[in-house]
């Protein structure tokens, strides 16, 4: 049923086009700046549709790739943050504390020194 749809529907634009094809010959002058040529009228109407319809595919293609790339750059940045997320922990007198593997290793650091200096 969906294919005789779409079947109809191609029949009526068919027609369409061939109705407005025969209504439109008439030559009309287009003026490109550094010459004029006459084309018929059904012409630039297919030509301007066809560089519409050009024009709205790269838009929208160069807009989806570089929503794809972001979306892929902000999926590895959070990844990465989430494996050097401080965790935050909570002290006897109520304040948070937050440690963060380097952190860890700075005072590990630390405390050998001191240890070395004692």
């Amino acid at each position: 049923m969906k294919k005789q749809w779409s079947m109809v529907g191609a029949i009526v634009l068919f027609l369409g086009i061939s109705i407005l094809s025969v209504l439109n010959v008439d030559p009309v002058p287009v003026n490109f700046g550094f010459a004029v040529v006459e084309w018929p009228l059904i012409v630039i109407i297919f030509v301007s549709v066809l560089l519409g319809a050009l024009i709205a595919t790269l838009l929208s293609t160069y807009k989806m790739f570089t929503d794809q790339r972001k979306s892929k750059h902000q999926e590895s940045d959070s990844s990465s943050m989430t494996a050097d997320a401080p965790s935050e922990r909570r002290t006897r007198s109520g304040k948070k504390k937050t440690d963060t593997v380097q952190n860890d290793k700075v005072d590990a650091e630390t405390r050998s020194d001191e240890n070395d200096i004692l």
